[in-house]
Formats: C-alpha cells, sequence, structure tokens
C-alpha cells in the first residue's frame, strides 16, 4: 500500500506491476473482483464492445439515461488528458481520493495476484459505481471481449457496435477471428444490440447458440440518411427524423435502440431525446477547434476509422485543400490507415509519438509514400506538426489532426482546448 500518495504516483505504479501491459485474461481480475464483492445484481449493466464507435454510443446512452432520471455510472478508455474521465457517475468525474480509495481497497484484496493497469482500473470503476448505489452501468470493452476485464460483468443488454481489424496480435487476423472474441461478452438467453450491418457469421452463430434475443442493423432496427442532411431511425413501424450531427448516424441509431430496450422510468419520448442527442458531443470525434473552424481532431486510429472519418469529411468537403497532421502507435496498421486518409489528403505533415508503443514519422513517411501522397514534414511531435500546418495553410483549406488519442490529446493542449482542472 502507498500512504498518503497521490493519485499520479498509483498510475506510476499501476504501469509497472504486472510484467506485460496487455495481458487478457479473465481468471486473475475476477478472482480479486469476487474478492472485493462487486456485485451488479441490482443494477441495469449494459456493456458495449466494437472496434470503433463505442465511446459514441456509452457517451449517447450515458446522456439519455440522465435524461430520463437514472442515476449512470459511465466507464471508458482510453483517456484523452486526465485519468478520471474514465469513470464518470451522472457526469461528473470523481475526485482523486476516491480513486485512489479504491486502489488501496483492490491492493488490500488481490494479496499475491498480480493485476494490469486497465485490470485495477476497471476494479476500481465498479467498486466506486456499487458504493454509489446507481441504477445504471455504462461500461466500454477495453479490448475485443471474451477476456477484457470489463466482462467479470454480466450484461443485461450487450452491444456490440462494429467488427473490423484492430488488436489483431491479440484477437486475431480476420473479422471472424475479432467477432468471436466480441461475442464474448454475449450471455445464454441475453439480449444484444449488433451495430455492424454485416456482421461476421460467427457472430449469427454465437447468438444463436446461446439463445440471445438480438437486434441486428439494417433487419431489426438502423437509419436512412437524408440528401438535405440528417436521418431517420427506423425500428419496425417507429421512424423518428433527426438532424444532422457529429456523430455517426449509425452509431446514434444503436444507442437509440439499446435506449428502446431498457426498462427505464419517465423515459422521454423520441422528440426529448432528439434534443438530448444533439447537445451530446464527444471529444476528439470529428470535433472542430473554436478558436479556428479550419481544424477538426478525431481519434480515428485504424483503418475502419479512417474510413469513416474520411467519409464525414467528404459530406462536407473543404472549399479548397485537406492537410492531414498524423501520428500513430508502433502497433497499429498505419499503411491501411494512411491509405484511408490519402483520398482525401492533399499532403500529410507527420510527427513522432512518445512511449513504449510510440510510432515515427518515418515510418509514417514509407506508408504515405507508397499510398502516393505527399510528405510534407517530419515533426518531433504531434504539436510541432500542427504549428506548421496551421502557418502553412489559407483561409480555406481543412486540417485534420487523428491517428491516437494521444495525437489529439497533444493537440487539444496546443490549442487550448483543454486545461487542467483541480479535483
Amino acid at each position: 500500500m502507498m500512504a498518503k500518495a497521490r493519485l499520479t504516483d498509483w498510475l506510476q505504479r499501476l504501469e509497472s506491476l504486472h510484467p506485460v501491459a496487455i495481458d487478457l485474461g479473465l481468471e486473475r481480475v475476477a478472482a480479486v473482483g469476487r474478492r472485493l464483492g462487486i456485485c451488479a445484481e441490482h443494477v441495469s449493466v449494459v456493456t458495449v464492445a466494437g472496434t470503433n464507435g463505442k465511446g459514441s454510443v456509452v457517451t449517447l446512452l450515458d446522456q439519455m439515461l440522465r435524461a430520463s432520471g437514472q442515476r449512470v455510472g459511465r466507464y471508458m478508455s482510453p483517456h484523452l488528458h486526465d485519468f478520471r474521465e474514465r469513470a464518470l457517475i451522472d457526469g461528473c468525474m470523481l475526485a482523486e481520493s476516491d480513486w485512489i480509495a479504491a486502489f488501496e481497497r483492490i491492493d488490500q484484496a488481490r494479496d499475491a495476484i498480480s493485476l494490469t493497469y486497465f485490470e485495477y482500473t476497471t476494479l476500481a470503476a465498479l467498486l466506486l459505481f456499487q458504493a454509489a448505489h446507481l441504477d445504471v452501468w455504462v461500461l466500454e470493452v477495453g479490448m475485443g471481449g471474451r477476456l477484457d476485464a470489463v466482462n467479470i460483468v454480466d450484461a443485461d443488454i450487450a452491444v456490440i457496435t462494429s467488427v473490423d481489424l484492430d488488436h489483431t496480435e491479440w484477437l486475431g487476423p480476420d473479422r471472424e477471428s475479432i467477432a468471436g472474441e466480441k461475442a464474448g461478452i454475449l450471455r445464454p438467453g441475453g439480449i444484444c444490440v449488433v451495430g455492424d450491418a454485416s456482421p461476421p457469421a460467427v457472430l449469427r452463430a454465437r447468438v444463436r447458440e446461446l439463445g440471445v434475443q438480438a437486434y441486428w442493423m439494417g433487419a431489426d432496427y438502423g437509419f436512412e440518411c437524408c440528401a438535405a442532411g440528417g436521418f431517420w431511425f427506423v425500428a419496425g413501424a417507429l421512424r423518428h427524423f433527426f438532424s444532422q450531427h457529429c456523430l455517426a448516424p449509425a452509431n446514434i441509431a444503436t444507442a437509440l435502440q439499446t435506449m428502446q430496450l431498457l426498462e427505464t422510468a419517465n423515459a422521454p419520448d423520441l422528440a426529448d431525446l432528439e434534443r438530448v442527442i444533439a447537445q451530446t458531443g464527444l471529444a476528439g470525434r470529428c470535433e472542430a477547434c473554436p478558436a479556428d473552424q479550419r481544424i477538426i481532431l478525431d481519434v480515428a486510429h485504424n483503418p475502419h476509422g479512417a474510413r469513416f472519418l474520411a467519409q464525414q469529411l467528404n459530406s462536407f468537403p473543404a472549399a479548397e485543400r485537406t492537410w492531414v497532421v498524423l501520428a500513430m502507435l508502433s502497433d497499429k496498421d498505419r499503411q491501411g490507415t494512411v491509405a484511408a486518409l490519402a483520398s482525401i489528403a492533399s499532403g500529410f505533415f507527420l510527427a513522432d509519438l512518445f512511449g513504449p508503443r510510440a510510432g515515427s514519422a518515418a515510418q509514417l513517411a514509407a506508408c504515405v509514400a507508397e499510398a502516393g501522397a505527399s510528405v510534407l514534414g517530419l515533426y518531433a511531435a504531434p504539436e510541432q506538426a500542427l504549428r506548421e500546418a496551421v502557418a502553412q495553410a489559407g483561409p480555406n483549406d481543412r486540417i485534420v489532426v487523428c491517428g491516437s488519442f494521444y495525437t489529439v490529446a497533444a493537440a487539444r493542449c496546443y490549442l487550448g482546448m483543454w486545461s487542467q482542472v483541480d479535483g
């Protein structure tokens, strides 16, 4: 135990306690969870897995449930700036002292059991949610599903947003393998919402095997985009129009379908939910810089996310050129991501990241050259690349900053879009 330690001290310690940063498996974390008495029997639980779109669906559900009068715990990862962003209760971050107390309890309970940083964090969030006596827990799966620490909790509704290639070294080399891992959050006789319009066969097979009541994008619910903007949410005979929003219609529709299945008192109607959704934003998801509307920030860090970002940008094209400021981790599909962005990029400003998984600008430059696009400069940090892009961009150009949560966090700090908040 660390007497009178600060939260930053705890986080530094947690990063070095376990031999490896990622160690998928439930045996260790579930054993400690049992010792801590973590139990979700008297609360509704929504677990959200998927390659992309998880954060948007979790955030939308959090906002809509709170609008219906529910007390909600929202767990997401990673954070952009402040570790405490990972767990919110009724939309608010918790004090550092609350996190420290939770970590101390886990440290006592685990005894000789080794836990990763993410496992500690997940257990702490669940302890904090349990102590707050909430109505609903909305939990984002960190990686995959079957062996992710979040999966120690049984979900009343399991949501799978999309299935694509990411974390292939842990989840498998193709969509079928990855879908099998994400299907691990399903429970026999449970309920699930699938936001992937082309779900792999293994996911459909797993639903049948477990007797899960499934709601499929494109069959049971969906959306219809309008040429003039906005989209229709469709669920059976239900149709409701939603105006254009920065979040993806597929993710909004998936959150709405999940909301329809949750039994909540004073549930708002779709017109009320439209107002809630219109006010819901998510930092780093096609986010415009307030001080310079030319700059768009997005945490897209794999080919699927980059393709979607390109589609969004094509729906409101720049008057002139689009410059891309890009920095990525070394274990991501750099080539596929660059190829997806090359279709919208007039040129790339490339930057290094720092840390054990950091990728380099030189690695990205090789991918840009292979895609037949232009490298406009290599820089030691995302802030330097963004500074140069801003200096070179014209008034009708657009600057897109993407590639990693780390990239977007650095850019937001540089642009004055975040400042330290005392807890």
